[in-house]
């Protein structure tokens, strides 16, 4: 299963992420943008005062404000229930073999699954209405593995 941020369901994440009560009330004095990229996949929104009120399937010439990304791999863990948005977006390990072996799956070492870049004060502040989207995708996206 591979997601597509490109297929009809763009219009769903969009009406469902302007319908959730959570991401508009913390998004209520953001205007600025964010980038979701699944792999090579990209899907811009501008957000001003808590909706999305713009998509594109690009970056535009002005950049974006805050991206989430990662590989397909972890958006599925994301969309399948398998890792909760903060296990995703925190570095370290998640599922060592034991208590002894720290080190696993290269221990705290290991960067997040899902990066948040861009403007990080921007990201912090608005960090509820990130794990808010994040959820709204893995129910528009979710899938039932083949």
């Amino acid at each position: 299963m591979s997601l597509n941020l490109l297929a009809h369901k763009q219009v769903d994440f969009v009406k469902a992420l302007n319908a959730s009560s959570e991401f508009t009330r913390e998004t209520r004095w953001f205007d600025g943008s964010i980038l979701i990229e699944v792999d090579a996949q990209q899907l811009w929104l501008k957000i001003y005062r808590g909706q999305v009120i713009d998509a594109m399937e690009l970056i535009p010439p002005f950049g974006t404000t805050i991206s989430i990304s990662g590989s397909t791999k972890a958006w599925e863990m994301l969309c399948s229930g398998e890792r909760t948005f903060s296990d995703l977006v925190t570095a370290g390990s998640r599922h060592l073999k034991s208590y002894d072996d720290p080190l696993s799956e290269g221990g705290g070492l290991r960067p997040p699954e899902i990066a948040i870049g861009g403007n990080g004060f921007e990201a912090g502040r608005i960090h509820i209405a990130l794990r808010d989207l994040c959820s709204v995708f893995a129910s528009i996206y979710r899938f039932k593995a083949a």
